[in-house]
């Protein structure tokens, strides 16, 4: 896939003296900036382009192929900072604060100039034949670090571009997010390589190396998505609350009746359509501590009486609403509680305490049944748990808004893929969806439009088994193995380098 020698790009002789016109020259190195933040703020979030993120880092790279002096690393980090700003400036609506986007818009822009000035540090020590590989390596490893082990979770994560391409989202039951990610930051590359280089046919053949893994990977998930799912199916519902926390405040106590009397009707109307298995939003309501075990007595008597499980989720305040227990019981339909969950990863800045108990799959007469809360299914650990413990169908009662839908549902439902599982997402001020195991939309169900807020669903309550639930994040580690070699071999054999290249 990489010659033998490292001949001069973007024209340039190791000497100094130009050699050819590489394309990369059409544009100014300042206009290849520019260029980078129109792509960046145009992919992801609201109003994603997809296709575009297969070339978004392309600017990018060729811009620091010029770059030069610390000066230069400066543009590059503020060009970075701009385009995550007005990318997630894009899914800033009520009642969410303008601020929000800068929160998170500067650790995440910080993160990509890293790996982008370590991965050009290393490709001018190594050369272009490691190049290809090293910065598919990079952005993977970055993106591992941050679903790992930061609480923003999967957010940036290359893959959550592509939600729209259910087909390449079949290869995250192979490799989980690594695997869209090494796809598009190897055709990112690549480009970048051809556009800077004097010569380009030199990179024919590792071009189509890569046009045949992507041609592969969509043949093999696409002929995945027309395999049909064996097993049993369960008729589930989605119940969404017409109560809200805004900049009003808590609801009166007149209004807090009437939405919590209304959960019941719908839960109890649900029930008369089929549905098993009822599912409410988080934090459909507000519950005070003192008239907790009334409202779980109800609510445990209306799922006895009509036969069906009930996943209450709720807001208990314990100080005002600065710190409050965001939580769901699931009730069964024997009238007795299988389980009570609390959000393992609250938002950062949200004022709910922490769950910590460990994950649970719940065996119910209808299948094997797990349930997580809202922003917890944007770190893929917590879908890897469930896949591990045997689910077949996953709830995730949620709140969104509008600035991040569908946006936030579709990158759920990539747990589902992940680990071969259903998944049920109740939304409040966004889109609810169900999916199978495939990530397939069983039933939809949109906030701002007139309905009487119920999705109803057939879904397969029978696992998928997936690579990617017994390998775990292997890939990210190998990269990340990768990415450490090419760093000891540009440090300690950095005069052999410069020796073969004299």
């Amino acid at each position: 896939m990489k010659p033998t020698s490292n001949p001069p790009l973007n024209g340039v002789l190791p000497g100094g003296d130009r050699g050819g016109a590489a394309l990369m020259n059409v544009l100014s190195p300042r206009q290849w900036l520019l260029l980078g933040v129109v792509f960046t703020a145009l992919v992801g979030m609201r109003w994603n382009i997809g296709w575009l993120a297969w070339v978004m880092p392309v600017p990018f790279l060729l811009y620091l192929r010029a770059a030069q002096g610390w000066r230069a690393q400066l543009w590059l980090l503020a060009a970075l900072q701009l385009g995550v700003f007005v990318q997630i400036l894009k899914m800033i609506t009520e009642p969410i604060p303008w601020p929000m986007a800068a929160m998170f818009s500067v650790p995440l822009a910080l993160g990509s100039w890293i790996a982008y000035a370590g991965f050009e540090w290393l490709r001018r020590r190594l050369g272009d034949g490691w190049g290809l590989l090293l910065f598919p390596s990079l952005v993977i490893a970055l993106e591992w670090s941050g679903w790992r082990w930061s609480e923003f979770g999967s957010w940036g994560a290359l893959a959550n571009t592509q939600v729209d391409n259910l087909p390449l989202l079949q290869i995250t039951a192979i490799a989980g997010l690594a695997g869209p990610a090494l796809l598009l930051s190897l055709v990112a590359a690549w480009l970048a390589v051809i556009l800077a280089d004097v010569r380009p046919s030199r990179w024919w053949r590792s071009g189509v190396a890569i046009a045949l893994l992507v041609l592969v990977a969509h043949a093999w998930d696409s002929y995945r998505l027309h395999q049909p799912l064996a097993g049993p199916q369960v008729t589930v519902a989605g119940i969404v609350s017409d109560l809200a926390l805004g900049a009003e405040g808590m609801p009166s106590v007149e209004n807090l009746q009437a939405g919590t009397d209304e959960l019941f009707s719908r839960t109890r109307l649900a029930a008369r359509r089929g549905a098993r298995l009822v599912v409410w939003n988080e934090g459909a309501t507000v519950v005070y501590p003192a008239d907790e075990a009334a409202f779980l007595r109800r609510g445990a008597e209306l799922a006895q009486a009509v036969g069906v499980d009930i996943v209450m989720a709720y807001l208990v305040p314990l100080d005002g609403m600065t710190t409050f227990e965001n939580k769901y019981v699931w009730v069964t339909s024997e009238g007795g509680i299988a389980e009570t969950y609390f959000k393992h990863h609250p938002v950062p800045g949200e004022g709910s305490i922490k769950g910590t108990a460990p994950l649970r799959v719940l065996d119910r007469p209808y299948g094997r049944v797990a349930g997580a809360i809202c922003y917890d299914y944007d770190f893929p650990a917590l879908g890897l748990s469930h896949a591990r413990l045997g689910a077949g169908l996953v709830v995730v009662p949620s709140s969104d808004w509008q600035g991040i839908d569908p946006y936030h549902t579709q990158m759920a439902s990539i747990r589902g893929i992940e680990g071969g599982f259903s998944v049920l997402r109740p939304v409040r001020w966004a889109t609810s969806g169900a999916f199978d195991a495939y990530g397939r939309s069983r039933a939809s169900l949109n906030h701002f439009e007139a309905n009487d807020r119920i999705m109803l669903a057939t879904l397969p309550v029978e696992g998928v088994p997936t690579l990617y639930a017994r390998i775990g994040d292997a890939l990210p580690v190998l990269a990340l193995l990768f990415a450490l070699l090419a760093g000891v071999r540009a440090v300690l054999g950095r005069d052999k380098i410069e020796a073969d290249r004299g």
